[in-house]
């Protein structure tokens, strides 16, 4: 966006009742503009197009090979078919590299991802995705404590 202003020869820019209610500083002004834009409220929520279901073995989890598996179900309960899934794993602290694997459908509506955890901590799974429809996927797993192996 380019603003532009005139000069103002010494005149005050604004010289209505609004100058007094309105002072022009700084965050002022970008509140104002962000409200206007419509930045900084809360986003309309919409119900997630699925519910994801999961477990992990071994339980508790253990650093080593472990395997996700994921039941995806409609809004109605019934199992969703022909979902690609990605599971992207990460340390929750920075500097890690994550560890990232195809979710492949075992049986109608259920998913199975391999992974291999690196480390004991705390883990975080990212799963996502498109359903058959082509709507997004976006699902979130907390895993603390991983025991060492």
């Amino acid at each position: 966006m380019h603003v532009r202003v005139a000069p103002s020869h010494g005149r005050p820019r604004l010289n209505t009742p609004a100058q007094r209610l309105f002072p022009r500083t700084g965050p002022t002004l970008l509140a104002a503009f962000l409200l206007g834009c419509g930045v900084g409220g809360d986003p309309p929520s919409k119900p997630p197009a699925v519910n994801v279901e999961w477990t992990l073995s071994p339980t508790p989890a253990a650093v080593g090979p472990a395997v996700l598996e994921l039941r995806v179900l409609d809004s109605a309960g019934r199992r969703v078919n022909g979902a690609s899934l990605r599971v992207e794993a990460q340390m929750s602290h920075p500097g890690m590299a994550p560890v990232i694997a195809s979710a492949s459908e075992s049986t109608p509506g259920t998913y199975r991802a391999e992974l291999q955890l690196t480390m004991p901590g705390d883990w975080v799974f990212l799963v996502t995705g498109s359903l058959p429809g082509g709507e997004a996927v976006r699902y979130q797993i907390d895993l603390p404590r991983v025991r060492p192996h």
